[in-house]
């Protein structure tokens, strides 16, 4: 131990107690560092006489000189050779273990950062505060546009499907996707501008503080932020909305994977096993009704139409040849098409 006015008097130090990167997993003896002057005399010993062994002591690093850290400790600065690095600011925990024949501190690690606790980036700290965030995790994330996706009802089908494609596509939740495709030249521009981490983005920037007398609303950025983590899990999602004013959809989208190939080889895919889809609408001329199509991993749909009302179940059925002609001239292969009454009968195409 010394004075940081000696501290150019060094002669000698006692060998390093470990690299500067060794992890600190229990107390560890240290000393503070006395030329060979300091030694031959009583100053040293007189400088911390009065603690008692086991006593705890808070240390601060003020300095790094040397090889050397700086440590302000019981109203002494002496230096100390540590057996970890530590940075100017840092808080020590010492107990004195008595003189032998000098001063001897173990330190102790820190109860804040144990050396074997992982360490979190503050990207991993916001994702997984985010993600703790999530009011049901076994509910999938649903999207909701701002409003109509057509100013008017149609019967075009092209422009439906346009309609459609487009509000999953620019939902967000594919948007690093979309990033790294506009990098190399796959995706526009414009198409990125309208997803809504661009359109959330630009509209916070030029928004009022929001009042403080009541409880922050969820960052919506936040919000999608979730989902897009929910879809990686578990990938599946519903887009909820309107397709022109007045005529709402429930669209659940589903991918499933091969339960028997989920386990892959490191850089492969889980092999597809196809997609399901779930809409629900509610039709001026036949009420509400559900359709389950299913998309196998050949690309044949299969399909099922549960209405609500089982009078309308007589139209649906007088249609099923028609509708199925239209899908085979759109290219759409169709295993099956059911419609099926409230009591679980059906009836196949």
């Amino acid at each position: 131990m010394f004075p940081v006015q000696v501290l150019a008097r060094i002669l000698d130090v006692p060998p390093k107690l470990g690299g500067p990167d060794a992890p600190l997993t229990g107390p560890s003896a240290v000393q503070p560092v006395a030329s060979s002057t300091q030694r031959d005399g009583a100053a040293p010993r007189a400088a911390f006489e009065h603690l008692n062994v086991g006593q705890r002591l808070i240390g601060k690093v003020v300095a790094l000189e040397k090889g050397l850290t700086l440590v302000e400790l019981d109203g002494q600065t002496v230096a100390m050779r540590l057996p970890r690095q530590a940075a100017v600011g840092d808080s020590l925990t010492l107990r004195f273990a008595g003189h032998v024949p000098q001063a001897v501190f173990m330190l102790e690690p820190s109860t804040a950062a144990p050396a074997d606790a992982p360490r979190l980036s503050q990207t991993a700290r916001l994702l997984s505060d985010i993600l703790q965030q999530v009011p049901d995790r076994n509910t999938p994330p649903t999207v909701a546009p701002p409003g109509p996706l057509l100013a008017r009802p149609t019967t075009q089908v092209g422009e439906l499907a346009l309609a459609l494609r487009t509000a999953l596509v620019r939902s967000g939740l594919f948007y690093e996707s979309h990033l790294a495709n506009w990098a190399v030249g796959l995706d526009s521009l414009d198409g990125l501008m309208e997803e809504p981490q661009n359109r959330l983005g630009a509209a916070q920037a030029p928004a009022p503080p929001a009042a403080t007398d009541g409880a922050r609303p969820p960052n919506p950025l936040h919000v999608l932020l979730s989902q897009q983590l929910q879809v990686l899990e578990t990938p599946q999602f519903i887009w909820r909305g309107e397709l022109w004013p007045g005529q709402s959809l429930e669209w659940l989208l589903r991918h499933d994977v091969d339960p028997e190939r989920q386990g892959t080889p490191a850089g492969g895919e889980a092999a597809s096993a196809g997609w399901t889809s779930q809409l629900k609408l509610n039709l001026p001329a036949l009420g509400e009704v559900t359709a389950h199509i299913r998309l196998d991993a050949a690309g044949a749909f299969s399909i099922r139409v549960l209405p609500a009302n089982p009078d309308t179940e007589p139209l649906l059925r007088q249609h099923q040849g028609e509708f199925a002609a239209q899908m085979a001239a759109a290219g759409c292969p169709l295993q099956s098409l059911t419609v099926e009454r409230d009591h679980g009968e059906a009836a196949d195409v």
